[in-house]
């Protein structure tokens, strides 16, 4: 039952009967139609016959309709002008089965049954009631016609019925396959993502506690030795604070707790501020950095002036950290009517095939498993960043031939 209820197959089940009990309450609609239309046709002219025969005067045989009536003993009476020459066993078991509602009747209630009635029909509406002589109930009096209708639509409403629940139980078990697909793959890459972590976050850890002890201990003496070591106890505790800010910023971003405020962005200062930095990073690591004209003279748009600068922030950082010495970075724009796109390419190693599905993934191993500096998880937050404005962020690299990534902007 535990198996059940964790791979979510109970989903299945409870849809399936929530579907077979529509289709049973839709069979019970039709017979509960069918049955007040009929009652509606076939009330009045019984209740004419009824009294005919309750004041004992016989009717004529009819193909329409069969009417049977009894005392109160169970006896048949004679209703038709014409009876036939003898009775047979199919008669025998009509009474069987009519007389047995005879109480019922006598009581003074009316019987109302879409049955099978041996001996006459697979399938009839069975109208009773009582026969009443003088105030006094003396009997009852039945009228049997035969149902095709009824069975007709019934036998469509079932073959549709059918149908339907074949090709139903198949698309639920499709699209259940999937859901737990997908749910295994998300748990997957939830542990990888949690492993990835935790190595990012001993890595800093051990180095700081490793460098600390030595210190502690007094085992190194030479004082630019010492200093070596402090130094590389705080980039290890930037790069930490690093990571730990950007798990709590992804997380916000993911659970919607974020709200941007839009206004109208100068989109030439917010370039002209980004990349000033980097201007001096490429001089710094000898790397070409070129912004064309077309980036250099966009126009306003309507954004978020500081989660823009963020997300370009991030796109520049990561291609200077995969971009070769002597490569190239360029940052290039597109203008259309009602958008602009900021293109940033390198010319570094690019991404192979295997990584660029997935390269955006909030949980995916290869954000964490390159050797540079920082968290890898600043192309998860451009993403959910450029989701929350209802733009978007798009990659295209080859191996060997470069990257490309570009972001788009509501003109203002």
């Amino acid at each position: 039952m535990k198996r059940l209820f964790s791979s979510k197959l109970w989903i299945a089940f409870v849809i399936l009967a929530i579907f077979i009990s529509g289709q049973l309450l839709g069979a019970f609609a039709i017979k509960h139609y069918f049955t007040q239309s009929k009652i509606e046709e076939l009330q009045p002219p019984l209740t004419l016959i009824g009294e005919e025969v309750a004041d004992g005067e016989k009717i004529s045989r009819t193909d329409d309709f069969l009417i049977m009536a009894y005392d109160v003993h169970g006896k048949e009476i004679d209703v038709y002008n014409d009876e036939p020459a003898s009775k047979s066993s199919s008669d025998a078991k009509v009474n069987k089965e009519l007389t047995s509602y005879l109480p019922k009747i006598i009581s003074g209630k009316t019987a109302v049954e879409i049955q099978e009635v041996p001996g006459y029909s697979a399938q009839a509406i069975m109208i009773g009631q009582p026969l009443v002589h003088d105030n006094k109930v003396t009997g009852g009096i039945y009228l049997l016609k035969e149902a095709r209708a009824y069975q007709a639509a019934l036998n469509g409403f079932y073959l549709v019925f059918f149908v339907s629940l074949a090709i139903g139980t198949v698309i639920i078990l499709v699209f259940l396959a999937m859901f737990i697909k997908e749910k295994n793959h998300l748990e997957q890459m939830r542990k990888d993502y949690v492993a990835n972590i935790s190595h990012e976050l001993k890595t800093p850890l051990a180095s700081i506690k490793a460098l600390t002890e030595t210190l502690s201990d007094h085992v190194v003496t030479d004082q630019e030795k010492i200093d070596q070591y402090y130094s590389i106890i705080l980039r290890e505790s930037v790069r930490l604070e690093k990571l730990i800010s950007d798990l709590l910023e992804l997380s916000r971003l993911q659970y919607k707790k974020t709200a941007f405020t839009k206004s109208m962005v100068n989109t030439k200062e917010v370039i002209t501020k980004v990349t000033e930095p980097f201007a001096i990073l490429a001089d710094d690591m000898d790397l070409q950095f070129h912004i064309t004209e077309r980036a250099k003279s966009l126009p306003a748009t309507y954004s978020n002036e500081d989660r823009i600068t963020q997300v370009l922030t991030i796109l520049l950082d990561n291609a200077f950290k995969f971009t070769p010495e002597h490569g190239k970075v360029t940052i290039d724009a597109k203008t259309a009517a009602r958008k602009v796109e900021i293109m940033i390419m390198d010319n570094g190693p690019g991404i192979s095939k295997e990584v660029l599905p997935h390269i955006f993934g909030r949980f995916n191993k290869e954000d964490l498993s390159h050797t540079s500096t920082g968290s890898g998880l600043g192309l998860s937050i451009a993403l959910e960043i450029m989701e929350q404005l209802g733009e978007k962020i798009s990659v295209k690299s080859q191996a060997n031939a470069g990257t490309t990534f570009a972001i788009t902007l509501k003109r203002a």
